[in-house]
Parts: structure tokens; sequence; C-alpha cells
């Protein structure tokens, strides 16, 4: 048994070009994922630099949320990138008239956006401030009418119930304001939702195509 043991092992080729040969395919692996990962970084460089003016955007306003709101998740109001959506049903009662807490958060979300006014550089990036409710689109001529009349009463409200709770947003920074609606398919019913979508400015896009500027060369 030792004797075909040993006859077995003549077989074998020596150690050293074994081992040479395993570095050599170390040396190759490590040269093709090092190419890999240069790839990778090109691709993954100008991807971050399109995302990031927006998410640091982003990140400012959930900051100065959390900040009036708290940190706990409040039921009916979310923030969604560069919008708000709230509930209609947070603010009025079923009869049409403002909530007491409807008050208070119309109040909080005031000076969320004062805020952000009042910071030059996040002010530069804001075009506008959408308020925008939806009505239920029905195909009949003029029966959209009434919807569309409604729903702009509610955020023409809206607007000017942000004003009254913090003057200095009104006195300064109306003009970023707008009132708006749109159709909602009458398919999904009435919609319980107010965004609030900021718009971001052209200061915005710059900074973004400013930062892709060094990859295009």
């Amino acid at each position: 048994m030792i004797e075909r043991v040993r006859s077995w092992w003549r077989y074998l080729p020596p150690s050293g070009p074994v081992i040479s040969l395993l570095l050599i395919g170390l040396v190759l692996l490590s040269a093709l994922l090092y190419y890999r990962s240069v790839k990778i970084q090109r691709f993954l460089e100008p991807a971050l630099a399109l995302s990031q003016p927006r998410n640091e955007f982003t990140k400012r306003i959930n900051e100065l949320f959390q900040q009036e709101f708290g940190d706990r998740p409040v039921s009916g109001l979310k923030v969604r990138r560069s919008s708000i959506q709230l509930q209609r049903s947070l603010l009025f009662q079923p009869d049409g008239k403002l909530q007491p807490e409807g008050k208070s958060i119309l109040g909080k979300l005031a000076k969320v956006f004062l805020a952000l006014m009042k910071d030059e550089r996040t002010r530069s990036e804001i075009d506008r401030v959408l308020i925008v409710s939806r009505f239920a689109h029905r195909e009949a001529p003029g029966a959209n009418v009434p919807g569309r009349m409604q729903e702009y009463l509610l955020v023409g409200f809206i607007e000017d119930a942000l004003f009254l709770e913090v003057p200095e947003l009104g006195r300064g920074y109306a003009s970023y304001f707008i009132s708006a609606t749109g159709p909602l398919d009458a398919r999904k019913g009435a919609s319980d939702i107010v965004d609030f979508i900021i718009v971001p400015s052209e200061s915005l896009h710059i900074e973004v195509l400013e930062k892709l500027e060094k990859y295009a060369n």
C-alpha cells in the first residue's frame, strides 16, 4: 500500500511551478477586480453627483419637519422627497370647519416653509410651492366646474391659513405660493390628500450640471 502511494506522488508536478502559477493567477484576478471596480466607480460618481443636490435638499426639509413635528411619524402627514402630503381630514371636520388640531398643524407647516425661505441657499433652490388638491373628473361638459371651484376654495383657504398662522411667511414670501387643483380619475373616488409640492428652481438644476461637468470632459 505504501509503495502504491509513493508511485502516485511521482506523477505530481514540482511545488515550485505550482506556486508560481497560483501567484500569477492571483495577480490576474486582482487586476481584473481592480479594473471592474474602476468601471463601477466611474459609473457611480456621476450618478451620485446627479442625486447629491436633490438629496441634500430633501434632507433639509426632513430636518425642519422633525424640528416642528418631532421624530415620531404623524398619522396622515408624510414627507416624500420634495413634497408634503396631508390628509384633509386632519384639518377639517365633516361639516367643513377647521379643527383645533388642524390649526396647529398648519402653523407648524408654515414654520417649516418659513425656515426654508429664510435660508438663502435653500430659497434659491425653490421656484414655487404648489398647494394642490384634486377633484373627481367627469366626462360631461361643465360637470367638473363645481368640484374644481370647491377644491380651489379649499386650497386657497389653506394658503391663507398658513399666512395667518405665521404672518412673516405671507409678508415676505407669498409670491412663492400657488394654489392649484387637478383632476382625479372618478373611478378612484374622491381624494383626501392635499399636496404641498416644492418645485425646484433653475439654481438646483445648474448645481447638478456643475457637478456633472467634470465627468463630461
